[in-house]
């Protein structure tokens, strides 16, 4: 495994149906190795409704790059509304910590390329990712807990839990572990990160029967699209 202080990972929440312009835009910005997966959001379609933001199915998808691209593009995006892809949602990238040497040298080899510019400013003092992992049927409680925190609003995946070697359920560490999970992705100032994160393990922690695991990681530059 190669060193990764290099490379950075691209995460985009947009509305349904628009994950292939977000993954034509990754491609015309060199961001060539990119997933999509399917979420949904946490507000109610009437309410999506009554706002007018459309649908609340979202698609995420998650794009590979060398960090000197990512900033490219994300400052390009942050300065150029025209740059950025017909689509409603946001976009922001994470500095990764490990990757496979070959797919490493191909993204540097890549970030090479281009001309540099001002330096953007970084965002991860500013935002923050919470992963949220909770037991099947519960993510509207943790949701609730959440907003009444200061969260905004969150993403939605649905997981299963494999750490039992397929067998369920199972026990973790003396915890009861149920199979099918929901991860909920929580953009969240830095100032209220702290708050979120402990007030949603309070009320659903690893002892309830949400049994909510929680991390966060630091964003280094967010746009809305």
């Amino acid at each position: 495994m190669a060193d990764k202080n290099g490379i950075s990972i691209l995460i985009a929440f947009v509305e349904r149906g628009q994950g292939k312009s977000v993954s034509r835009i990754f491609l015309e910005n060199q961001i060539s190795i990119s997933f999509q997966c399917l979420g949904s959001g946490t507000a109610s379609s009437e309410l999506m409704d009554v706002l007018g933001l459309g649908t609340s199915e979202k698609d995420i998808l998650l794009g590979l790059a060398s960090g000197t691209t990512a900033e490219r593009f994300m400052r390009k995006l942050a300065q150029d509304s025209g740059a950025s892809p017909e689509t409603h949602g946001i976009l922001f990238d994470m500095k990764l910590t490990g990757l496979n040497s070959r797919i490493a040298t191909l993204l540097l080899h890549t970030g090479a390329e281009g001309h540099g510019g001002a330096t953007m400013e970084q965002d991860h003092t500013r935002n923050s990712l919470i992963l949220v992992t909770v037991n099947h049927g519960f993510t509207d409680e943790v949701m609730d807990t959440a907003r009444a925190a200061g969260a905004r609003g969150g993403t939605i995946v649905q997981a299963r839990w494999t750490g039992g070697g397929g067998k369920e359920p199972e026990h973790f560490y003396g915890i009861h572990v149920q199979a099918e999970k929901e991860i909920i992705a929580i953009v969240a100032p830095t100032e209220n990160r702290n708050i979120i994160m402990e007030t949603i393990n309070r009320k659903h922690g690893l002892n309830t029967k949400a049994a909510a695991m929680i991390c966060s990681l630091g964003i280094d530059h967010l746009v809305r699209l």
